[in-house]
């Protein structure tokens, strides 16, 4: 087994009670990509990530973007790695759940009844399958070659009796979906992602620009405009196919509902597979402000629906 590196940011031993919080896990890891043994590999190191979870006693444990799959694919591999939310994968994530006792949001390209392919989370507790997220806003010419577009809103889940919402890379940079989550009781919010620093676009040609660093600006200032927990959970290291090379950035984290970065990988998270481990307790975070409060004081309407996908 490849060593996983961990770090750490925990309020006290015992992890946070029911309705409290959530001691939190982010798997930040190389993937294999495109293949059905890249699939049953990712798997097995989702495994013995879970282990090593497990042993921190985190009640939730994230994984990047289209973990099972890696992300660098063609619509060919999509359709061809697809499966449903009854599928092996989601199969696997519930059986690990119940053994390790922790729930799981673990990405995966998913297969509807109607044929359609998604880029989709599954959001499993207790060995059941809680939500089945799928991908509203996609990035880009590839995703939208790859993907066709969810019509539901994120979900806001009860793991360990406290409200998680669900948000899906590109959809982190949406400050409408964290009001419409935080609207609906989300006291976390988790963002799995797959956030390059070079890549291959759609026609072929490499990016000339990294994709944004979003937890430089967006993930803090969403945090504490809307006094949520947000966790981003992006691969590390290198996608290699036959179209070119992807590199991601390796820039997983939480911050706080001040703003505060509660933990975050450094340069040496980058260069091995890690565990990132931390409580997220909102009594613990000090006011950000003495007296406003965005949500309560914001006077403009929320939609309670998606506008047709484009």
């Amino acid at each position: 087994m490849l060593p996983i590196r961990i770090v750490c940011r925990l309020n006290r031993q015992e992890p946070p009670y029911a309705g409290s919080g959530i001691r939190l896990g982010i798997f930040q890891a190389e993937t294999r990509v495109g293949t059905p043994e890249a699939v049953e590999a990712n798997l097995q190191r989702m495994h013995e990530a879970l282990r090593v979870a497990a042993s921190y006693r985190c009640q939730l444990v994230v994984f990047p973007e289209c973990y099972v799959t890696g992300y660098a694919l063609s619509p060919e591999e999509c359709a061809r790695l697809a499966e449903p939310s009854s599928g092996h994968t989601v199969t696997t994530a519930c059986e690990l759940s119940r053994s390790h006792g922790t729930a799981i949001a673990l990405p995966y390209v998913e297969r509807s009844r109607s044929g359609t392919v998604h880029d989709s989370i599954a959001l499993v507790s207790e060995g059941e399958l809680v939500a089945n997220y799928r991908k509203t806003h996609l990035y880009g010419a590839a995703e939208r070659a790859n993907f066709t577009a969810g019509s539901e809103l994120p979900p806001v889940s009860k793991i360990n009796q406290y409200p998680v919402g669900l948000l899906n890379c590109y959809e982190c940079e949406f400050p409408p979906l964290y009001q419409s989550l935080v609207q609906r009781g989300a006291g976390l919010i988790v963002g799995p992602t797959a956030a390059d620093q070079h890549f291959v676009l759609h026609d072929g040609t490499p990016t000339q620009v990294p994709y944004p660093d979003a937890t430089a600006h967006i993930i803090p200032a969403m945090a504490s405009v809307w006094r949520v927990f947000v966790a981003y959970a992006n691969r590390r290291g290198w996608e290699s196919t036959e179209r070119g090379n992807w590199q991601y950035r390796g820039n997983s984290g939480v911050w706080a509902p001040d703003g505060s970065t509660l933990m975050a990988a450094g340069p040496e998270e980058r260069s091995v597979d890690s565990l990132l481990v931390g409580d997220c307790v909102p009594d613990e975070i000090p006011p950000f402000s003495p007296e406003g409060d965005h949500f309560s004081d914001l006077r403009m309407p929320l939609r309670d629906e998606l506008l047709p996908a484009t």
